[in-house]
């Protein structure tokens, strides 16, 4: 099944609202309360902050599709500064596959629209930050040549969680 990109728009405010809080939800519901679960989303994944979002010319969302729909997402933040890496840098601050499309390859066909993308905008470097316990996505960063270069803590609710950071050089 072919899986095309499209670089997002205000009209797909409602899609990326859905599939992030679909998604952020059926990942990590288990690991954290429904009272956090539930904040973290209400707070994250609406209409007026995707709207500021896809205004802001710093951040770019790519939306993976096919014939049976929008599938997923990756948000990149363009300019970013990290004391650690030299030159330009984009985060990759959410990468996102509707659950029935795991194993099918759309993360990886996302990953390498946003590091062509990247690559086009003469960036150095491509950084992201992961859970320490997400396993699955540690193996799968690893895979595409990112390499662990820091640690930050990310809050979510109540919860501290310690997040491995993670850098490709372009």
């Amino acid at each position: 099944m072919e899986t095309k990109m499209v670089i997002c728009t205000q009209k797909h405010r409602a899609v990326l609202t859905d599939i992030g809080a679909t998604t952020f939800y059926d990942s990590y519901r288990h690991e954290n309360t429904e009272a956090d679960m539930q904040a973290y989303i209400a707070n994250t994944y609406t209409i007026e902050k995707l709207a500021q979002n896809l205004s802001n010319p710093n951040i770019v969302y790519f939306l993976a599709y096919n014939n049976l729909g929008d599938v997923g997402y990756i948000k990149l933040l363009l300019n970013q500064t990290n004391e650690k890496l030299q030159g330009t840098n984009a985060e990759i601050e959410k990468i996102y596959v509707r659950q029935a499309f795991h194993g099918k390859g759309v993360a990886q066909q996302l990953m390498q629209f946003a590091i062509d993308y990247c690559k086009q905008q003469n960036y150095n470097n491509l950084y992201l930050g992961v859970w320490q316990e997400n396993h699955k996505a540690l193996k799968f960063y690893g895979k595409v040549g990112f390499k662990t270069f820091d640690t930050r803590t990310f809050q979510l609710g109540d919860r501290l969680c310690d997040d491995y950071m993670l850098n490709l050089e372009l």
